[in-house]
């Protein structure tokens, strides 16, 4: 009873969708702020783009926009309204798209965190297209903490178990190192004085785990550290090592084009490898059925291997 519920309580408020006419001419003025030009757009007259927008605005008790001598802007709840709409209308259109392409074409939907994403497979990329004319790759980033597959046929997520219900096949597994901005080797001191350093912050990412194995492993379990910062996200401590606000940890191949630059500097060559590594993970039977899961699953495990082979 309480799934029936639960399903039926957000379809009900589908009733109020009933304008979808009104809610298209609505995003044509909001995206143009011109009613001339979102007439233009539908091709419809602006007698129609008025009367649509009116009986929305009648419907939800709100104005939408102010109309004035220097042209129409958009009220708060406007702005409100227009991000939902503008962001759902893209979505329809690009399934339609999706939907009404060759038969013999074949969507590969892939699903990463932005960091792997743009560090492996944005570079390299049309390589892999090139290779396999037939696949279109739909490439959306990754929420950190999802935890299982949607409608994506493949999920590269940086973890120590899979989604249950799931297959993976470890793709790249860590060898993080320090690395800090090269002035801060310009200082001197050694390792162990750089590391107490009560100017110098320790960065994390998205927990401290990482930090206090290294330290533990290699004997500086000790060491006091006045700064610890902690982020979600691993671009955001590489330009924090770039700028000079502290010591990050990395995987040595991801950063090699930073290192040939001089934007960063490897501080120790002494390696942590964690329990946690990035996963290709699939639904079995769904690779049973696509093949292209395989083709892409064994491109990439080639570019992990390349990548750390050319940083040795």
């Amino acid at each position: 009873m309480k799934k029936t519920n639960d399903v039926s309580r957000p379809r009900s408020f589908r009733k109020k969708l009933s304008h979808l006419r009104a809610l298209r001419a609505f995003e044509a003025v909001a995206c143009h702020l011109s009613f001339t030009r979102a007439a233009e757009e539908l091709a419809v007259s602006q007698g129609a783009i008025s009367h649509q927008v009116k009986l929305l605005e009648e419907r939800l008790g709100k104005r939408l926009f102010l109309r004035g001598g220097k042209g129409v802007t958009l009220t708060v709840e406007g702005e409100l309204l227009n991000e939902v709409c503008r962001r759902s209308f893209d979505e329809i259109g690009e399934t339609l798209s999706l939907i009404g392409q060759k038969r013999d074409a074949q969507i590969l939907r892939v699903r990463s965190g932005p960091f792997f994403a743009m560090k492996v497979i944005a570079p390299r990329i049309s390589e892999f297209l090139s290779a396999n004319p037939g696949i279109q790759l739909h490439l959306n980033n990754l929420d950190p903490d999802s935890a299982s597959l949607g409608s994506e046929d493949v999920l590269i997520k940086y973890c120590m178990d899979p989604p249950a219900n799931s297959v993976a096949a470890e793709i790249l597994k860590e060898n993080l190192v320090l690395i800090c901005n090269p002035d801060l080797l310009a200082d001197g001191g050694d390792l162990a004085d750089i590391l107490v350093r009560s100017d110098v912050a320790r960065l994390h990412y998205r927990d401290m785990g990482d930090w206090e194995s290294w330290l533990d492993q290699f004997g500086f379990g000790a060491a006091p550290v006045s700064q610890n910062l902690i982020f979600d996200d691993q671009h955001t401590i590489l330009e924090a090592v770039r700028s000079g606000q502290g010591i990050g940890m990395a995987e040595r191949s991801l950063i090699q084009g930073d290192v040939a630059r001089g934007r960063i500097a490897i501080l120790s060559d002494l390696c942590l490898r964690p329990e946690a590594s990035y996963k290709f993970i699939y639904k079995a039977d769904r690779a049973a059925s696509h093949r292209v899961i395989e083709v892409f699953h064994d491109w990439l495990r080639d570019q992990v291997e390349r990548i750390q082979g050319d940083s040795r």
